[in-house]
């Protein structure tokens, strides 16, 4: 509650149109909505809003304690490996922050990075970009990955020109694992026979089980299915077909202290990760 009187509230409203010189509110006999203008004033007020708490946690936290919220985006493909064992290692570590998670594709989340929507985010780091600082970590393979029904063997790796007769099943663009995976073909002059575009990981990997296609995904996305032996997965024998991971935060405003100990903490759980294998397919990459 603003705690202002209803006439106050109208006056700086009408000022703060006639200094911007916009209209913010569309008046009608229903009341007050905004316009278009408004809305995008809206969205920078937010994340003003939401910088200034930040700044109030940080600056009034005792002892050094961490307490805040920090909001963290992951691929899907991470999501099921990495949304786990960070939620463990705040309850245990840092039981005042709270953690959120949003999970998406890497074009969604620079999108939400940039824009401020998240804090931090692991994504696959493909094209630069001059509002986030990024710092690669893992290198993944990707793998086609089929029907159990189907002859694929993990030890056999397939060619595209395989793969270019198989009905694929895969997201559309502008992802960028699909500008991957058509850069791939371009460069061998092979076309792709789609079967399904889904910009959904379990949509993509259940089309795949009931045996209406194939996909090409990194092998920590179908960890769950592998050891389910719900689907068949091979190699792909190509250089193109694999990607980076990194850890991405915005270079355009202040990181908090909260921020940076909770990418480290993100940064660890990744490393150990790959050192006990659970990430499937993946190298660590980092001088770190």
């Amino acid at each position: 509650m603003l705690n202002i009187v209803q006439p106050a509230v109208s006056r700086q409203i009408h000022l703060l149109e006639e200094e911007l010189g916009v209209e913010l509110f569309e008046r009608g006999r229903h009341g007050m909505s905004l316009t278009q203008e408004g809305k995008v004033l809206e969205d920078y007020a937010r994340r003003a809003l939401k910088e200034i708490e930040a700044a109030k946690m940080e600056l009034t936290s005792k002892d050094g304690a961490l307490k805040g919220t920090v909001h963290i985006g992951i691929l899907a493909s991470l999501s099921e490996l990495l949304s786990v064992a960070l939620m463990r290692v705040m309850k245990k570590k840092f039981p005042d922050v709270n953690l959120k998670i949003s999970v998406g594709y890497s074009g969604h989340l620079k999108e939400w990075l940039e824009a401020g929507e998240i804090d931090l985010a692991l994504l696959y780091d493909s094209v630069p970009s001059k509002f986030i600082d990024s710092h690669q970590i893992v290198a993944e393979q990707l793998w086609l990955i089929g029907p159990y029904s189907s002859d694929l063997h993990q030890s056999k790796a397939v060619e595209l020109a395989e793969i270019s007769e198989l009905p694929l099943i895969l997201p559309y663009s502008p992802h960028q694992l699909r500008f991957l995976i058509d850069h791939g073909f371009q460069i061998e002059k092979l076309d792709l026979k789609i079967a399904a575009e889904i910009n959904d990981l379990n949509v993509q990997k259940q089309l795949v089980k009931e045996g209406l296609g194939y996909t090409i995904l990194p092998l920590v996305a179908v960890k769950s299915d592998l050891q389910q032996k719900t689907i068949k997965v091979a190699p792909i024998q190509h250089t193109e077909f694999s990607r980076n991971i990194a850890i991405a935060l915005p270079n355009t405003r202040h990181i908090s202290k909260l921020v940076h100990v909770i990418a480290g903490e993100t940064f660890n759980c990744c490393k150990i990760a790959i050192e006990t294998k659970a990430w499937l397919g993946g190298s660590w990459i980092s001088d770190r």
